[in-house]
């Protein structure tokens, strides 16, 4: 296959040409060949496809299920907004539940049709109760290595991320032992002082969940976790750029403090992704979706979001004023990076995955291939 655009999002910037696709890897980005079976795309922007850390749902599917096909849905919505891969994310919720998701999320890796299930993203249960955010706090639990090792014996390797407070009793050994596993700590949920995520960033711990939420305000004296998150290197930053999460005027001082290199964005995305206004659950939760906004029913916290990848890049270029290829590093080079797969994944070039997001002039997602194949937007309907 060979695809041809003016607008080629590669690492040394946007150029056009054409990229040659064969078995499932890019063989070639250069120049325009002028042969006969190009897929010509026009001005509309070819990027490294996007993978996502953080995803509870979408579609009407969400990740706290037993059942594989619901996630597998979800996934399949993701490839429709411009999403490769992606990290399933559960909300916390009783160990049981966990091993059970966990189980479902393991199956669904390596599935083709939709945004590859790269491994799951425990979004807790070892979090503060100080910040619970619109999870549950009853099912939070202290630190416990004997329960941290049966939720990593259920998804056999599934587990690439987890969140967890590290003020917490026994959190530090956690997260020694969570790299140790070779996943993920990052810091989340939390009342952590400066000292407090210091120590887990000695620890291991290398990136912070949604940064700016389900943490404290920044303060001068006491700059806490969000402070920490913020000046350290060696964290990189979730942002949710949906401009409800946080302020736009609060993603561009991130921006300007982390760099390119040091953040990432993410969904949050849960159940109600690319549905309309209603009722959802996130886990075992009942959400209001309005105009878009999730909260928990009744009134209270913002519950994960509605935000699709596609429209992450599109208000990251808008809020932060940065160029589309600078939004496909917070969106692909940089998760890839600390997922430890930057060398195949997150950047186009010969011999990365030919995973592939194609926009629109609105810059929203109008194909998309993973190791490939088209998942999202047959190619008859893209040319011209």
């Amino acid at each position: 296959m060979i695809l041809a655009s003016e607008q080629i999002v590669t690492a040394d910037g946007v150029r056009p040409g054409e990229l040659v696709v064969e078995n499932g890897r890019i063989a070639a980005v250069g120049e325009r060949s002028g042969a006969a079976d190009v897929l010509d795309l026009g001005r509309r922007p070819v990027l490294p496809g996007y993978i996502d850390l953080h995803v509870h749902g979408g579609g009407g599917a969400q990740c706290n299920t037993d059942d594989p096909d619901e996630v597998l849905s979800m996934a399949r919505f993701h490839a429709t907004r411009g999403t490769t891969a992606l990290l399933a994310t559960t909300v916390a919720a009783s160990i049981e539940e966990l091993e059970a998701a966990l189980a479902a999320i393991a199956v669904c890796t390596g599935r083709a049709g939709g945004a590859a299930v790269l491994g799951g993203h425990l979004e807790g249960p070892f979090i503060s109760r100080r910040r619970p955010g619109a999870m549950d706090p009853a099912v939070f639990i202290e630190p416990d290595r004997r329960l941290l090792e049966r939720l990593l014996r259920a998804g056999d390797g599934t587990v690439r991320m987890m969140t967890i407070a590290p003020e917490l009793p026994g959190a530090l050994d956690m997260i020694r032992a969570l790299v140790a596993a070779g996943v993920i700590a990052s810091v989340g949920h939390s009342d952590a002082t400066y000292d407090e995520t210091r120590a887990a960033v000695d620890a291991g711990a290398r990136c912070a969940t949604h940064t700016f939420n389900a943490m404290p305000a920044l303060h001068h004296r006491e700059p806490g976790l969000l402070g920490a998150v913020l000046d350290l290197n060696e964290l990189t930053c979730e942002l949710i750029c949906d401009g409800i999460h946080v302020h736009p005027a609060a993603l561009r001082l991130a921006f300007r403090v982390k760099g390119l290199s040091r953040a990432t964005l993410v969904t949050d995305a849960m159940q109600a992704a690319g549905m309309p206004d209603g009722v959802y659950r996130l886990g075992g939760a009942r959400v209001t979706v309005s105009s878009g906004r999730a909260e928990i029913a009744g009134g209270g916290s913002i519950a994960g979001s509605t935000l699709t990848m596609d429209g992450a890049v599109a208000n990251a270029v808008a809020f932060l004023g940065i160029s589309l290829a600078q939004a496909a590093v917070l969106a692909a080079g940089n998760p890839a990076r600390l997922l430890g797969i930057g060398h195949r994944k997150g950047a186009i070039a010969p011999g990365f995955d030919a995973d592939l997001t194609i926009l629109d002039h609105e810059l929203r997602a109008c194909g998309t291939l993973v190791a490939g194949e088209w998942v999202y937007g047959p190619p008859t309907s893209l040319g011209g």
